[in-house]
């Protein structure tokens, strides 16, 4: 176990700590979503025998990237928050190196490596940032909506009075 590794159990282990300490629904469905991420590479590897592979594009690594990318959106999608919106777009940046990789076999090993597996660094900036910035303001304002509401389901339509009606 080399020291990336460790610093990324380390790293991660704290953010999903503070996600449910000072975190809500959103918060902590990242946070699971990033130790899935760590989990999942590491079982991979486990699995495969090897380390990352550079010279192809990394099936495993991809997988595990649509996974996340599907889990980041999905909370984007409905969480009353705005940095899902940018941990989607680092994973799908991440997801597109794969196909980039694929379509362009010239792509060098450097530009693979940064592009699919550096982004996961900003993804954890984010994430603390985000966790941080629900905190405060849950301590400044009190407690909010996690998630969106459907404004269709929320608030019933009102029936119609008979000045409403055509004539």
């Amino acid at each position: 176990m080399g020291w990336l590794w460790t610093f990324n159990l380390v790293t991660m282990a704290l953010l999903f700590v503070a996600a449910l300490r000072w975190g809500a629904g959103p918060e902590r469905i990242c946070a699971a979503t990033v130790v899935a991420m760590n989990l999942g590479d590491r079982a991979y590897h486990l699995l495969i025998g090897s380390d990352t592979i550079y010279d192809t594009v990394d099936t495993g690594h991809l997988i595990l990237d649509l996974a996340a990318a599907a889990l980041f959106i999905g909370v984007a999608l409905q969480a009353n928050r705005i940095y899902p919106l940018w941990l989607s777009a680092f994973q799908l940046v991440s997801i597109v190196a794969h196909f980039v990789r694929r379509v362009d076999e010239q792509l060098t090993i450097l530009a693979y490596g940064l592009l699919n597996y550096a982004l996961y660094y900003f993804i954890l900036l984010i994430l603390t940032g985000g966790i941080w910035a629900h905190a405060r303001r849950a301590k400044r304002y009190g407690p909010y909506r996690s998630w969106r509401s459907d404004p269709a389901r929320s608030v019933p339509f009102p029936e119609p009075t008979p000045t409403d009606r055509p004539i």
